[in-house]
């Protein structure tokens, strides 16, 4: 397999060095016409920035991948908002807010707007939906001829909800992947597969852990960190990770020598 371009939402960069907050980069994801950008909802607007940066890294035409999108909580805040207003009179919900509410508001926006007949999907799974994602992803790009675009988006967890996912920073992440041969200039062949054993998730540069300690679309950050450094992954030797998928399973990625176009899955 062969990732193609991956991107570190608005919300972050990898390394430590500099974080980016809403305040600092404002959300204006071109991909969506201004009318509809309006009314789309923080993370709609995370997951197409940041899909609209994978596709121009890799020179890809957005409608031309199919997509598979992820949140373990959806947008939290639409939630928190609904929860509220019918628990009191006079119980009116915004229909705008109502239709951004459902799980796979994102993959409405980018289907439409991009006018794209391509498969897409969006999946939950709780603590584990960051290495399920990527598992979906890569999984269908083995098994199609098409490049397969991933996007994690996690919002802010509003007070009522951070018992279950005490999440201070929202971060949305997207990765471009697809069979081996398909391009001519991968960013980083990968090997992956599924092992039967209990693991934990790879531990977040120091600079990451606080913001983003208990955000469960963090999980693959210290992937992404190793292939944006190219000191993290020596030319001569794969780097390897271990992602937990459920209490005794876990998915195993290995960066191959980048020079190694031919990489495979198991």
């Amino acid at each position: 397999m062969t990732l193609l371009a991956l991107v570190y939402g608005v919300h972050s960069f990898l390394t430590g060095r500099r974080f980016v907050t809403e305040s600092d980069a404002p959300l204006q994801p071109g991909l969506i016409p201004p009318r509809e950008r309006r009314r789309a909802p923080q993370s709609v607007k995370m997951a197409v920035e940041v899909l609209d940066q994978a596709c121009s890294m890799a020179a890809v035409s957005p409608a031309s991948a199919a997509t598979v999108f992820s949140s373990a909580m959806g947008d939290m805040q639409i939630t928190d908002y609904l929860c509220k207003v019918l628990v009191a009179p006079p119980r009116l919900v915004s229909p705008t807010r109502f239709h951004n509410s459902v799980h796979n508001a994102t993959t409405g926006y980018w289907s439409i707007t991009r006018n794209s007949h391509a498969p897409t999907s969006a999946i939950s799974a709780l603590n584990y939906t960051a290495s399920m994602v990527f598992l979906e992803a890569a999984v269908q790009a083995a098994e199609e001829d098409l490049p397969v675009l991933m996007v994690s988006q996690e919002m802010a967890a509003p007070a009522a909800l951070r018992t279950i996912c005490p999440s201070d920073t929202p971060i949305s992440l997207a990765l471009l992947l697809s069979k081996p041969g398909l391009f001519s200039a991968p960013l980083a062949p990968f090997r992956f597969g599924i092992q039967r054993k209990s693991t934990d998730w790879p531990a977040l540069h120091p600079d990451l852990d606080e913001p983003f300690k208990g955000n469960f679309g963090s999980g693959l950050l210290p992937l992404l960190a190793a292939i944006a450094s190219a000191d993290s992954v020596p030319s001569n030797a794969p780097a390897s990770f271990e992602f937990p998928l459920s209490k005794s399973a876990c998915l195993t990625v290995s960066l191959k020598n980048r020079g190694n176009i031919g990489a495979q899955y198991e």
